[in-house]
């Protein structure tokens, strides 16, 4: 590897929300960077002016530091080497090609997109008509004519090592000179993109796949201006298990998504890492500290690696269940919200037994979106005849007439209401419920799931116990008798 100081970039195009495939190239720089002492930048390439907009920009910001992944330049942050976006060094572009027309390495094209010979990797050549209009005559033209700037590329082999990959060669006869300047004056990629690699002393250039042909273009460019390349690696491509683009959208595939989703930005940053690179153990579960440590570019794959939607389920609920009951009650409180259900109050009126009726659901929870429906009886009294309903029906509790499960509760409730509100505890709660079952006879199955629908107007929630002890001694009081008043 080179000697340079390590400086190492993300340079995303702003014309859509920060995709998956962004969020993995920005980790393994940042990783590769804070590895070696290095510096990781964040440039936007926003030079398609039809197509870059501020929204997007945005997007990629929030997207990447909602990730926990803090670049030290960049447009929002300054450096030395700014600016920081491609819309801001024009001059920077249109002094190199300048050079590159002062030296012959360039020439004035005054094609259409129709006459011009194809502007893309596609094996030619093929031979533009531009090329041997001499250069005093063309500089002339160009004063009054639209005119692209095309750089001469030789026709010799070109090659370099690919950290990953190994040496690829590229026989440069093949292809077509290639245009570095369009004739609204705006850079083409792969000419804006080594210019910028040079100007801010990029040392390693970590990317996917798809951009190893652009490699020799920007190569080209470097040889014409005689400045020495950085270092290159090329990670698999992302696709979605049934093998198509991950762009295709089998499933979300922006980082705003996955965090409306309910996603927690540990859980996809851990499965975006795995995703393109192996750990050589059976390790699976990495703080953004610990890939620092494991990550290495040698175990990078080159095969194509799958974005697994069912295992970043699977990784986010670990992850929620390790979360601090705090932490998480703090994190669910905008879903909560969103589905129109008082968190934030109830957060600021009580927080630890906020915390605590979160906690109670935490073991069930595989992402954010589901804690309103686990949580939602905490808040809402659910209509009794949902649960009259229930009792019809359910397994448990059926074995019993809707009158014999009235006659329970007709027991049930002068035992609770003797609790006092000091009292109320779930122990408590269990010795008034096991001492109705022994009078009973009944199964103590039977028995939790008939309190359980009265009160939650559900069959499933946390113990039962434990939800009685939350929910309060006058709304478990209240809910059973509304319960009781429509049972024969």
């Amino acid at each position: 590897m080179t000697q340079r100081p390590v400086r190492v970039r993300i340079a995303p195009s702003p014309t859509g929300h920060c995709h998956v495939g962004t969020a993995r190239t920005a980790l393994y720089n940042l990783l590769f960077a804070r590895q070696r002492g290095g510096t990781f930048i964040l440039r936007i390439d926003d030079t398609d002016a039809r197509r870059s907009t501020q929204e997007s920009e945005t997007g990629v910001l929030e997207g990447l530091a909602w990730l926990g992944l803090a670049w030290d330049e960049g447009p929002n942050v300054g450096g030395p080497f700014g600016p920081y976006r491609q819309s801001e060094r024009l001059d920077t572009y249109g002094a190199a090609s300048q050079r590159l027309l002062d030296e012959g390495r360039a020439y004035y094209c005054f094609c259409t997109k129709e006459e011009g010979v194809p502007d893309s990797p596609t094996i030619g050549p093929h031979v533009d008509p531009c090329a041997s209009i001499p250069a005093d005559v063309a500089k002339l033209r160009a004063q009054h004519e639209p005119a692209a700037i095309r750089m001469r590329v030789p026709a010799r082999e070109f090659r370099f090592v690919d950290l990953l990959r190994g040496e690829i060669t590229q026989d440069m006869a093949l292809l077509s000179d290639r245009i570095i300047m369009k004739a609204d004056g705006l850079p083409t990629y792969s000419f804006a993109t080594a210019v910028d690699e040079q100007h801010m002393q990029i040392s390693h250039v970590l990317r996917s796949a798809e951009h190893i042909s652009n490699t020799f273009i920007q190569l080209a460019v470097y040889d014409a201006l005689g400045w020495t390349p950085p270092e290159f690696a090329h990670f698999s491509l992302l696709l979605n298990p049934d093998g198509s683009k991950i762009s295709k959208r089998a499933g979300a595939v922006y980082i705003g998504e996955f965090r409306d989703q309910g996603m927690l930005p540990e859980a996809v940053l851990n499965h975006v890492a795995l995703a393109g690179w192996n750990p050589g153990t059976e390790q699976e579960i990495f703080s953004l500290a610990e890939l620092q440590q494991a990550f290495s570019i040698e175990r990078g794959a080159i095969a194509n690696a799958v974005f697994d939607h069912q295992k970043l389920h699977w990784m986010n609920g670990v992850y929620i269940r390790a979360l601090d009951r705090d932490d998480l009650a703090r994190r669910v409180v905008p879903f909560l919200e969103r589905a129109g259900l008082p968190a934030a109050a109830a957060a600021e009126r009580d927080f630890a037994h906020f915390a605590a009726q979160v906690g109670l659901v935490q073991e069930g929870l595989k992402t954010l979106v589901e804690a309103p429906d686990a949580l939602e009886f905490f808040f809402r009294t659910p209509p009794p005849a949902i649960g009259v309903e229930l009792l019809q029906t359910n397994k448990f509790a059926k074995k019993h007439t809707l009158a014999e499960i009235g006659a329970a509760f007709d027991d049930i409730v002068p035992g609770l209401a003797a609790l006092t509100d000091a009292g109320w505890s779930s122990a408590a709660i269990e010795a008034v419920l096991n001492a109705e079952l022994e009078k009973l006879g009944w199964k103590k199955g039977e028995l939790l799931m008939a309190i359980r629908i009265a009160v939650a107007g559900r069959e499933a929630t946390p113990s039962v116990f434990h939800t009685l002890e939350s929910l309060g001694r006058d709304a478990t009081l209240s809910r059973v008798r509304a319960t009781r008043e429509l049972l024969p």
